[in-house]
């Protein structure tokens, strides 16, 4: 892994919010964008307002506006629903399908439009009279004009909560250029991100596949912490090496990057502590991934183990010589070897994650633990998971049907 794949987020966010923002990872903003770009919505709103408000102001003073004004309507309320269409992934994945969309939705807008204007018609007929123009057609704009402004204000709605929450999220392209190839040399720092970003989704799959025998139930949430906190601190890193390196490019004498040698040298002991960091974190994510490997390879041995029946019936139905049998019954040795091997693989995963919270958190330790693993009472160094070798459990008889 080259380059960050995924944001981060604050694990402080609210459940709620950080559920939404994750699942829409293209409506988050980068910093590329520059700070222009983080009030759209309230852009978005006052546009909205300001539109709709003239367009009922021309509706109502103009004559023979009215008309006009409902066609543009209809295509308005017809955009609209193509749009939440689109928003929901499944039913249009290109613009085909949305023009195939459109021979619905045209009619149904169109609907909705004149029986609203139809109404609001025969509600504001006294006042029809007195204004040179269309008083329902008005009434119609500001209604949909004070719906959709609102509905861009609306706390819950993915522009907004990209947009007041954005100094609580990383995106890829914070780190540099995620779609091309950047060396370790000119972009560290990503690499770095993404190795710790591996560690994590390695023990959310351990957490998934592994199922009770693999509780991550406290270290998960230690290291999205340590995710979220790292990021903060290798983006600051970042910025500062890249302005050592500009500075250095820029020098005009010998004597200038004399003067830029004691950053160089803090930026590079920062780096050389981050990776220490990193290495921890990175060697847990490892050591879970190895049983994760592990347990799979016992499932595949399984089902292997399974079908051996069917394929020995298969040999002696065919075979006119004596069968031996000592293949199919290999089958069901590495069945147990696989097991004993995901067993204790397991094993040193809980005791790594013990030792990873201890490290983290030296007052506020509370281990992860398996239901059948004994507790650790090793003494070991701070900051480096060492877990100490489990005993290799004894196949039983009724392996093969585990």
């Amino acid at each position: 892994m080259s380059h960050p794949s995924r944001p981060t987020f604050d694990p402080t966010l609210p459940r709620r919010t950080l559920t939404r923002l994750r699942g829409h990872p293209e409506r988050l903003l980068p910093d590329s964008l520059g700070p222009s770009s983080r009030l759209t919505w309230r852009r978005g709103a006052a546009l909205t307002a300001a539109g709709g408000t003239s367009l009922a102001a021309l509706a109502l003073l103009v004559p023979g506006s009215a008309a006009p004004l409902i066609a543009l309507l209809c295509l308005i309320v017809t955009a609209v629903l193509l749009g939440l269409i689109s928003d929901r992934g499944s039913l249009a994945d290109d613009w085909a399908d949305l023009l195939m969309h459109g021979f619905w939705a045209l009619p149904v807008s169109s609907a909705i439009v004149l029986t609203g204007n139809l109404l609001l018609g025969g509600a504001l007929e006294p006042l029809a009279a007195t204004v040179p123009g269309s008083a329902s057609t008005a009434a119609l704009y500001l209604l949909v004009t004070a719906g959709g402004a609102g509905a861009v204000m609306r706390p819950g709605m993915l522009p907004r909560l990209a947009s007041e929450h954005r100094h609580r999220y990383v995106l890829p392209q914070d780190f540099g250029r995620p779609y091309s190839h950047a060396t370790r040399h000119e972009e560290p720092e990503a690499h770095l991100f993404a190795r710790l970003q591996q560690a994590t989704d390695r023990v959310q799959e351990g957490t998934r596949v592994l199922g009770g025998s693999f509780d991550a139930a406290h270290t998960l949430p230690l290291l999205r912490e340590e995710e979220w906190r790292m990021s903060q601190e290798l983006l600051r890193l970042r910025t500062l090496r890249r302005e050592v390196v500009q500075r250095k490019r820029e020098a005009v004498s010998p004597q200038v990057t004399r003067a830029l040698q004691p950053q160089e040298e803090a930026v590079a002991r920062a780096h050389t502590a981050l990776s220490e960091r990193i290495a921890v974190l990175a060697d847990y994510g490892e050591r879970v991934h190895a049983a994760v490997t592990a347990h799979r390879e016992w499932e595949q041995c399984q089902a292997i183990a399974d079908r051996a029946a069917e394929y020995a019936d298969l040999a002696l139905t065919t075979a006119r010589d004596t069968m031996y049998t000592d293949e199919i019954d290999d089958s069901l040795l590495s069945v147990r070897a696989a097991h004993s091997v995901r067993e204790e693989l397991v094993r040193e995963a809980v005791d790594a994650g013990s030792s990873l919270s201890a490290a983290l958190h030296p007052g506020d330790h509370r281990p992860d633990t398996a239901s059948d693993a004994p507790p650790t009472g090793d003494d070991r160094p701070a900051g480096v998971p060492r877990p100490r070798r489990a005993a290799t459990p004894q196949p039983s008889a009724g392996a093969a049907e585990d």
